[in-house]
């Protein structure tokens, strides 16, 4: 050993405690050693944590072997307590090692003594290095609850964000849903009336997933409910990129965006699609047209201003809007809009369009990114 080791021998014997420190020379052990035989001496000296291990003889004349080793134990120290006599039976012994003593070694016999105080140091370090790695794991197990609950109010509080119920709208039907690749995503859909008959639709994708998509998230459906009230949609959105604009600068993010505007009455529909793309209308007859024109991102620097396309519902027309999660879930088809339409062909309702694309993937697990479907139906 590089250090002398620090050794502390309870005997009343000064004679046994100097060939306890000759066996240890010569078992190649330097050690530094004090001598205790009193019961206030014990108590003062063991108070010390530089011990490295303690020798005690079991027949001292002030206290017995088992205080000793009950007041070394008392503050939880781990370091080895070796017990030695030349007197004690065997099951005074046993009783000693139950009660946590680390080794029991005769007088006689202290050929023993290094090789114990060698075994048990490594044993104690082994100990030691076990009760750190636990009490990490410990702290990384209060920290992944902590992180998990934080993350299941997220996913809730992102759930309650979600519109609730479908509007009641004269001839038409809606239905959407929401499925986050982790607890929390970067999807969202929204509407509110904001005039009688006047129903304005959002979706979104912030890019990435997870928590910093879903904080993102959060912040445009914000801005956007903010400026959709009194104004159409083109000018919405470019409100809306100028509000959070320096947000997505300092994120290094952009949200792909379709923002809509519902007259009820007229059935008729003006759009602004961001970068999105993914959006169709199937028509009764099984025909599919592409809504145009698309513009770019929100967060891409560009001159381009947005532009409104529009679209009449006819009776059985359905307006159908997805995530591109749902085509990275399945990515052994060939899922475009014609193909997609072709999938809910003899669908009757909004909900059943939104049941008959989200069961494509409700087997693929884990889903590689957020998906989220939004259906309005003319009725």
């Amino acid at each position: 050993m590089t250090e002398p080791l620090h050794v502390l021998i309870i005997d009343d014997a000064e004679r046994d405690a100097l060939l306890l420190l000759r066996a240890l020379r010569k078992g190649g052990i330097e050690a530094e050693s004090v001598r205790v035989d009193t019961a206030e001496a014990m108590e003062k000296v063991m108070a010390d944590a530089r011990w490295d291990v303690a020798i005690c003889d079991c027949r001292m004349p002030d206290f017995t072997v088992e205080e000793a080793l009950a007041i070394w134990q008392r503050d939880g120290k781990d370091q080895p307590f070796i017990a030695v006599s030349g007197a004690i039976g065997e099951e005074e012994a046993v009783a000693l090692l139950k009660a946590g003593a680390h080794d029991f070694i005769k007088k006689d016999n202290f050929a023993r003594l290094v090789p114990a105080i060698e075994r048990e140091l490594r044993d104690s370090a082994d100990r030691h290095a076990r009760k750190e790695a636990e009490e990490l794991l410990r702290h990384s197990e209060i920290r992944r609850i902590q992180l998990q609950t934080e993350l299941n109010c997220a996913a809730e509080m992102q759930r309650n964000l979600l519109p609730r119920e479908a509007p009641v709208l004269p001839g038409f039907e809606i239905a959407a849903l929401c499925l986050p690749a982790r607890q929390v995503g970067g999807d969202f859909y929204d509407w509110q009336e904001t005039t009688a008959g006047i129903l304005t639709l959002t979706f979104g994708d912030v890019m990435g997933k997870g928590l910093a998509a879903a904080m993102l998230m959060t912040t445009v459906r914000a801005t956007l409910r903010a400026v959709t009230l009194r104004v159409q949609p083109s000018l919405a959105v470019q409100l809306a990129e100028q509000s959070l604009r320096q947000d997505l600068n300092n994120s290094e993010s952009f949200v792909t965006l379709f923002l809509a505007r519902l007259n009820v009455d007229a059935s008729l529909m003006t759009y602004v699609d961001c970068g999105h793309g993914f959006a169709f209308m199937r028509r009764r007859d099984g025909s599919v047209e592409e809504l145009l024109p698309r513009g770019i991102p929100l967060g891409v620097p560009s001159k381009e201003e947005y532009q409104e396309g529009g679209c009449v519902f006819g009776k059985g027309d359905a307006f159908v809007l997805y995530s591109d999660g749902l085509i990275d879930a399945l990515p052994d088809l060939t899922l475009d809009n014609e193909a997609l339409a072709a999938r809910i062909a003899g669908t009757s309702s909004a909900n059943e369009i939104v049941d008959r694309l989200a069961s494509m993937v409700v087997s693929c697990s884990p889903l590689i990114d957020d998906i989220t479907v939004l259906v309005v139906l003319k009725i």
